[in-house]
């Protein structure tokens, strides 16, 4: 994911006004899972610290407890399975028989961001010199454009998200004219200072355009994913980027490097929200997690061996180092916490690194073209030829 520009404090997590969550749907998982299973999949994927849920959730010894609204004290009792029995309540995605062909697998592609017009606004951008700018938007489309026939040749039924570069949802950021004024008005009042005309509405502006990209988009992208698609998968292609060495002038970087997300590792704010605290308990009874990591550890290998990129780490407390395969964390994104069903989130590339940037400007171009001495396909290419490979071998029975 691309981070250009000032005002980083606007991008963080936020909500839209949401409906309150239906805690009823959690019903079918009565019994479903043993308390074990449910402690261990807590801890080493979805909220590894008790500090961060010990007031939302209490792990009983028949039961677990989650408060349904921030403030009350009212709770969901989800009963535990005998503590050797856990039910499956779902078909299994990995186990399936796919005759060496991916025939009834259903992939969504969710190209990351927008693109197009909107590229400048998302901070998604860059140019070196006058030359062709860089839209992480574009390059993911144009990723999913390929991944999606290459998929197909294999069987699969592949939705993509967004065929263009332009935003699923219907709004605008003039929609979220209302909303930006409070939140302005908010941050008066928690600073304690009244900001200048010239001030007041460059945040107003920047708050309506966040709302509109990063929240009204996704969530509009979940509704077509959870309602019409309803997918057995989603891959969400990004590329990332490194933060200029010098903001006020633009120099490419060396650094060059992947990692794939799966959600998880919900932080103690995020689970003071109603609708985030019902998401992860929703998501860890489907258990996804687990076909969310084989598939991710199969992808992490394919863009290891395919690509030469180096593993990306993180080291701050908003993301979880999952299973033993390098380059796997779990993060709680609100795309992949969004849709219902197994989530994957690629980050590869650097693309303002060097070695990136030069790819890109060559476009998708066929073949292979000699960099630095070595014979590459396009970045286009062996993107997607990387993500074919992690769902092949993740979900065909010959993949051994």
């Amino acid at each position: 994911m691309f981070f250009w520009g000032a005002f980083c404090f606007l991008y963080g997590e936020t909500s839209l006004q949401l409906q309150p969550p239906d805690w009823a749907r959690l019903d079918a998982f009565q019994g479903t899972l043993s308390k074990g299973k449910f402690k261990q999949t807590l801890h080493q994927v979805y909220c590894p610290r008790v500090s961060w849920y010990q007031d939302w959730i209490k792990l009983n010894e028949k039961e677990v407890l989650i408060r349904k609204k921030r403030g009350q004290d009212s709770w969901y009792a989800l009963s535990f399975s005998d503590e050797n029995q856990t039910i499956s309540k779902n078909s299994d995605l990995l186990s399936a028989d796919k005759k060496n062909t991916l025939n009834g697998v259903r992939i969504a592609l969710d190209p990351g961001h927008i693109g197009g017009q909107y590229s400048e606004m998302e901070g998604r951008h860059f140019a070196l010199n006058g030359s062709f700018p860089v839209k992480e938007g574009d390059l993911a489309l144009s990723v999913a454009v390929r991944l999606k026939e290459k998929l197909s040749d294999l069987g699969a039924t592949v939705k993509l998200i967004r065929e263009k570069n332009e935003p699923v949802t219907v709004l605008r950021p003039n929609d979220f004219a209302d909303e930006a004024e409070i939140w302005v008005r908010q941050r008066e009042l928690l600073l304690k200072k009244m900001f200048n005309a010239e001030e007041r509405a460059k945040l107003v502006r920047k708050r309506r355009e966040v709302l509109f990209y990063r929240i009204s988009e996704i969530h509009a992208r979940a509704k077509l994913v959870n309602e019409v698609i309803r997918p057995d998968l989603v891959i969400c292609l990004h590329l990332n980027a490194a933060p200029w060495p010098d903001p006020e002038q633009f120099e490419l970087v060396k650094r060059n490097d992947f990692h794939v997300l799966v959600n998880g590792c919900f932080m103690g704010g995020e689970l003071s929200d109603d609708n985030q605290r019902f998401e992860m308990v929703f998501r860890l009874v489907n258990r996804w997690n687990e076909a969310e990591k084989e598939i991710a550890e199969h992808l992490s290998h394919a863009f290891i061996h395919k690509t030469n990129l180096s593993i990306f780490n993180y080291k701050g407390p908003n993301a979880l180092k999952v299973g033993d395969v390098p380059g796997v964390w779990a993060r709680n994104l609100l795309a992949n916490r969004s849709y219902h069903c197994p989530v994957v989130f690629l980050e590869p590339y650097v693309a303002n690194s060097s070695d990136a940037y030069e790819r890109i400007m060559l476009g998708n171009y066929k073949g292979k073209k000699k960099m630095n001495g070595e014979w590459k396909e396009s970045l286009v290419e062996e993107y997607a030829d990387s993500v074919l490979v992690g769902i092949k071998n993740s979900l065909l029975p010959d993949r051994k």
